[in-house]
């Protein structure tokens, strides 16, 4: 990702793993040939590291005529729960509960 000196870096926040797969943030998802640079997650073997899917966690939707990177919003956190579901949180504090298996995303209040 391209840094701009108008926007911070994106923090930084580690895969989780957990039964064999590898879940990661994409980073720049326009360049991975998504709809926007932020919001995605990326399941991945975590033996061969074929990816197995891409789930957008939430939208993040650009406003025309502004510099497009300091609307860019990243994960902020993200939290194995016991139940095997991920928590996630992005740069604007709201809250994402991420069933793996059924591959959604609820905004959480």
């Amino acid at each position: 990702m391209k840094k701009s000196g108008s926007r911070i870096p994106a923090p930084q926040v580690e895969a989780v793993e957990h039964a064999g797969v590898r879940y990661e943030q994409i980073k720049n998802g326009l360049v991975a040939g998504l709809d926007q640079m932020g919001g995605y997650l990326a399941a991945h073997d975590a033996a061969t590291g074929a990816r197995l899917w891409v789930l957008k966690v939430y939208d993040n939707t650009r406003v025309p005529g502004k510099e497009g990177d300091v609307q860019d919003v990243f994960f902020k956190s993200m939290v194995l729960q016991p139940d095997g579901k991920l928590r996630i949180e992005n740069e604007r504090g709201l809250r994402f509960i991420v069933d793996p298996a059924a591959r959604t995303s609820t905004l959480q209040p």
